[in-house]
């Protein structure tokens, strides 16, 4: 992005372009910033961008040179971090971009840190599940605990392809083209649902017997 190194695919990008056009968040939260290409990336369509690392080695210089996005140097799971999180976003629409640390109970913990955030309509993107199809070989490319713990894909196995009434697999988006590194990632939170109406229970009339009665 304009020299700021970005580790996604232009096919990915494609699809991050075609939700925030179809849903129009106000706000991205992104964690794992790594180079801070991603987090331009975002700004320059018009986001209001919070991102999160642990770790700021890479991103000096364009935390520097762009202080108009919001750069968090912490833990994500840090509760100062989700508070200030939350302050940023301040009820704004919001979606969210899940590419730190890759290994399953690390995006387990994040799926249910960062996707109460989501505004129902908008998306969760969890990243990167192709390091559970590559082979445990080379699966340490996307960190050094997944051979063991597995990645993204059992996260999202474990949590929302089973939270059938508050996330829906885009599989449309998914489709867009044959390339992704984000297999099974592109989730849109669900509007809730009515409560429906209670029904009113008939009472039998009783005659009323005995004394005093009229």
């Amino acid at each position: 992005t304009d020299g700021t190194r970005t580790w996604k695919l232009a096919d990915d990008l494609a699809r991050y372009r075609a939700i925030i056009e179809a849903t129009k968040p106000e706000v991205i939260v992104e964690t794992g910033t790594k180079f801070g290409g991603s987090a331009r990336w975002f700004k320059s369509l018009g986001l209001d961008v919070i991102t999160v690392d642990i770790d700021d080695t890479y991103s000096g210089e364009t935390r520097r040179d762009h202080p108009d996005i919001h750069w968090i140097i912490g833990d994500t799971q840090d509760p100062a971090v989700l508070d200030c999180v939350a302050d940023l976003i301040d009820g704004r629409r919001t979606m969210v971009s899940l590419d730190s640390e890759h290994a399953t109970p690390h995006v387990l913990a994040e799926i249910g840190s960062y996707g109460p955030l989501v505004t129902p309509g908008c998306y969760l993107v969890v990243e990167d599940g192709i390091f559970d199809l590559i082979g445990p070989e080379r699966a340490h490319l996307g960190g050094a605990r997944i051979p063991a713990e597995g990645g993204p894909l059992r996260a999202i196995a474990m949590t929302l392809a089973s939270y059938t009434t508050t996330w829906r697999r885009d599989t449309a988006i998914e489709g867009m083209s044959a390339r992704s590194y984000h297999p099974a990632g592109f989730w849109r939170k669900l509007e809730p649902k009515a409560a429906a109406p209670r029904k009113a229970t008939a009472r039998k009339a009783t005659k009323a017997t005995g004394a005093g009665a009229a």
